[in-house]
């Protein structure tokens, strides 16, 4: 068995400089700075994002309308002129319920409610760090003697991703083998999760916080500046894992970052139905920071919908799993 010093260069070939060709995170829409603190961003419409369909209007002569208006007007002289005009005007607006995937990066949405599955004999929790308001961060824990792997697993980065956090709780029951150590971090962000917001307590998006390729523009007041930030990247260093996996949605993809074996993201894809990314990159962002500061391999994985279900997370379980089998990881 190989130590743990010279493994993780088996799965991260890691360029010393960042790719030459960066693309976002966001695939399909540009990713803007967000509103300014304070701002009200609640979606228009209460709990789910809806579309509307195109207007139409038709003009017709009088008949059963949505309005009429008439307009008449008399002169009298020698001789009485009577004009009279009606314009008729029908609006027809129709509002549907968007699908599950649709809706802004920026709308408030509330936690899910799925349950969380009971802890399985062994496992245990730490809390890692605390939130701007004071929450726990907290890791479930999976801790074995004398590890030969470890697996860092963390979600709940934006607040308003409900799939996030109940799918890195479910994976305490993927089958790991014996000598994995494993790290759970459901909820980095608990105010955002709490409140249902993409930042945290002090407007900030943490997946631009991080150090890599940090811009003042969206970043926060400075590079791992949040409390948040600052717990997870501590804990990284701490256990130094072999893998990281960062758990997002709703842009359905899933990518190994930077030079992180290609073969991991094709094995996640086999099992969560997910199709596979190559180059993403996200300027301050966790995956990016861990793989070209941290110098190790990391996923992101995009759930391709913004719904929170158990059929969405059981998909990403089986994703891990079948990654942990690809890896000989798995029991």
């Amino acid at each position: 068995m190989l130590p743990r010093s010279i493994r993780i260069p088996i799965l991260l070939l890691l360029a010393v400089a960042a790719p030459a060709c960066r693309s976002e995170v966001v695939p399909s829409q540009a990713d803007p700075t967000p509103p300014p603190a304070g701002a009200d961003t609640t979606p228009s419409t209460a709990s789910s994002p809806t579309s509307s369909t195109s207007t139409t209007t038709t003009s017709t002569a009088p008949s059963t309308s949505t309005s009429t208006t008439t307009s008449t007007s008399t002169t009298t002289s020698t001789s009485t002129t009577t004009s009279t005009s009606t314009t008729t005007s029908t609006t027809t607006s129709t509002t549907t319920t968007a699908a599950p995937s649709t809706g802004s990066i920026y709308d408030v949405r509330p936690a899910s409610n799925l349950p969380a599955p009971p802890l399985p004999s062994g496992w245990t929790t730490r809390a890692i760090g605390t939130s701007v308001e004071g929450r726990d961060i907290t890791a479930l824990i999976r801790a074995v003697d004398a590890p030969e792997y470890v697996v860092l697993v963390v979600g709940g980065i934006h607040g308003n991703e409900p799939a996030s956090p109940p799918t890195v709780r479910a994976m305490v029951e993927a089958g790991f083998a014996d000598d994995v150590s494993v790290w759970l971090v459901p909820e980095l962000n608990p105010d955002g999760v709490a409140a249902g917001t993409r930042w945290n307590a002090n407007s900030v998006d943490l997946n631009r916080n991080f150090s890599w390729d940090w811009r003042a523009v969206d970043g926060g007041n400075g590079p791992i500046s949040e409390p948040e930030t600052q717990a997870i990247t501590t804990l990284v260093n701490e256990i130094r894992p072999d893998l990281a996996i960062w758990v997002h949605q709703p842009y359905g993809y899933v990518s190994s970052v930077g030079e992180t074996d290609r073969s991991l993201e094709s094995a996640w894809s086999i099992g969560s139905g997910l199709p596979t990314r190559s180059g993403v990159t996200q300027h301050g962002g966790g995956e990016s920071w861990t793989v070209f500061e941290a110098a190790t391999p990391a996923m992101l994985i995009e759930i391709d919908t913004w719904a929170a279900t158990d059929e969405v997370v059981r998909a990403q379980v089986a994703g891990l799993q079948e990654l942990l089998t690809a890896l000989g990881w798995d029991r």
